[in-house]
């Protein structure tokens, strides 16, 4: 691939890889509330009934994403997982200062 490339071919790299990123959301979206729902109804076949909490568990479903994500880009390097959290900090416009556990 050219290591320059001209204005209209950042264009159509950009519009195709964010129609991609717009896909993607889309399908992890649906997998959460398919599971969300998957989980509410088997909860409720074995007799327990949280309808009065549905959907709460998105937010934890979608949690566990994010966890899973983050892991996966720093892949144990605590430099980066640290760059990575202060990032999505400043993005959100949020002051976050937690000290870990010292091992």
């Amino acid at each position: 691939m050219e290591k320059d490339l001209k204005p209209e071919q950042i264009e159509i790299v950009n519009r195709i890889v964010f129609e991609q990123i717009d896909k993607m959301q889309a399908r992890v979206a649906e997998i959460v509330a398919e599971t969300e729902r998957a989980a509410h109804q088997q909860l409720q076949d074995r007799g327990i009934d949280l309808t009065d909490f549905y959907p709460a568990n998105k937010d934890f479903l979608m949690m566990t994403i994010v966890q899973y994500l983050i892991d996966q880009v720093h892949g144990g390097d605590m430099v980066l997982a640290q760059k990575m959290i202060t990032m999505e900090a400043k993005r959100l416009n949020i002051n976050v200062n937690v000290e870990a556990d010292k091992l």
